[in-house]
């Protein structure tokens, strides 16, 4: 066995994808024909090395380009649910479909809660503790799935509301609903390139309490839904509904989550 066999052997275990592999091997390939002399060292020595910063680099696009995808996604989501307003307001729905819609829109605002929250504690993490990269790509990880649970129930929605709305606002909630799909699909592939390149040994992020950060996120999160909901609904006593049941998720998903994404102490 070669090498350059032991370097393929090498890189691949230590979690680089095929394309980058390749990529890395013509160019050493290319620097020893230019310096036949040349020492490149170990195959498992260079493969760690390389591993080491496309971690970080990985890392960093994939906590970029997740929150660029939960922001738009967000913004997409809040989009349709306005333009009910727009529209002439929520119908009346009874039977099954008032079932259905009651239920998705309670797991889309749970699922959005926990997607906030770790989204922003993810990239806040990064930019104050970028070493803890494990805990990053963890937090990324659960808001992009949340996002994409909420993305399923406003489909679910979207579909169930067909027959009581304008034909123009299925194809708006239908086409924001496909486009959020799309980027989170693109950003849990870039996460999961770097989460790859993350060996075993770096995977026990250690629990912390995080009272301001949490403190923050929430209180903002509240803020955020009580103003949003008053000006949507043209009522603050809606607004300030909402935004109490906002706080009661907030608080749910806390208890729920709050080791998984260590913002509580374990133990």
């Amino acid at each position: 066995m070669t090498f350059f066999d032991d370097l393929r052997r090498e890189l691949a275990a230590h979690g680089v994808e095929p394309r980058r592999v390749r990529r890395i091997v013509l160019e050493l390939e290319d620097h020893l024909a230019c310096d036949p002399q040349a020492k490149l060292g170990e195959p498992a020595g260079i493969a760690s090395r390389f591993a080491a910063e496309l971690r970080v680099v990985r890392t960093r696009r994939a906590t970029i380009g997740g929150f660029a995808a939960l922001a738009l996604t967000a913004v997409l989501v809040a989009a349709s649910s306005f333009a009910i307003s727009v529209s002439g307001g929520w119908p009346d729905l009874f039977g099954a479909r008032g079932a259905v819609v009651g239920v998705a829109g309670l797991i889309a605002v749970f699922a959005g809660q926990v997607s906030f929250v770790a989204g922003v504690l993810g990239a806040s993490l990064w930019l104050r503790r970028p070493d803890e990269l494990w805990l990053v790509q963890k937090r990324m990880k659960v808001a992009l799935l949340a996002a994409s649970v909420v993305v399923v129930a406003d489909a679910v929605d979207a579909f169930a509301l067909r027959p009581s709305m304008p034909g123009w606002w299925f194809a708006l909630a239908l086409s924001a609903t496909l486009a959020s799909a799309a980027a989170l699909s693109v950003a849990a592939y870039t996460l999961r390139l770097a989460i790859a390149l993350t060996p075993l040994r770096l995977r026990r992020p250690a629990a912390g309490w995080e009272a301001r950060s949490v403190v923050a996120v929430g209180l903002g999160s509240v803020a955020a839904m009580t103003a949003g909901s008053a000006l949507a609904e043209r009522s603050w006593f809606e607004g300030a509904f909402r935004g109490s049941f906002e706080l009661l998720a907030f608080g749910a998903g806390f208890l729920a989550f709050g080791r998984l994404l260590g913002l509580r102490r374990s133990g």
